[in-house]
């Protein structure tokens, strides 16, 4: 019985360090790279950049070209898009929770080609090198 328990309690503790360790990046906040990827061809083309982080967070560290605009600000973030409803933005912020909020209000606005980027992390580490 006690082998038991203790092969109980090693498979535990395994299992505990490998969720740590699976859910780190998102809990660092640096989005998903995967996702990230897929702004840049849009940003290749013309779409409008945005980080709606905090401008404390902006000027930490920023992607070259982007406007900053805090995701609660949407009537900043309606007047730096413009009147075409159409047109492509990215988002970003740290972990993409916030550009995600920003998307969906946007979105319920009548915005339709909005794309959450994810976090800064990630869209920084997935820049194609020029």
């Amino acid at each position: 019985m006690q082998k038991y328990r203790k092969t109980t309690q090693i498979i535990y503790v395994f299992l505990v360090i490998l969720l740590v360790w699976l859910i780190n990046p998102v809990m660092a906040g640096g989005g998903d790279p995967e996702v990230a990827e897929k702004a840049w061809p849009m940003l290749d083309n013309g779409a409008l950049l945005i980080d709606v982080r905090s401008k404390e967070e902006f000027d930490e560290g920023h992607i070259d070209g982007a406007l900053n605009i805090p995701w609660d600000k949407t009537d900043a973030l309606k007047f730096a898009i413009g009147e075409d409803k159409q047109r492509q933005v990215v988002f970003y912020c740290r972990s993409g929770n916030r550009a995600g909020k920003a998307r969906v209000e946007l979105e319920s606005m009548g915005y339709t080609n909005i794309f959450n980027a994810t976090g800064f992390s990630a869209l920084r580490a997935t820049k194609p090198v020029d």
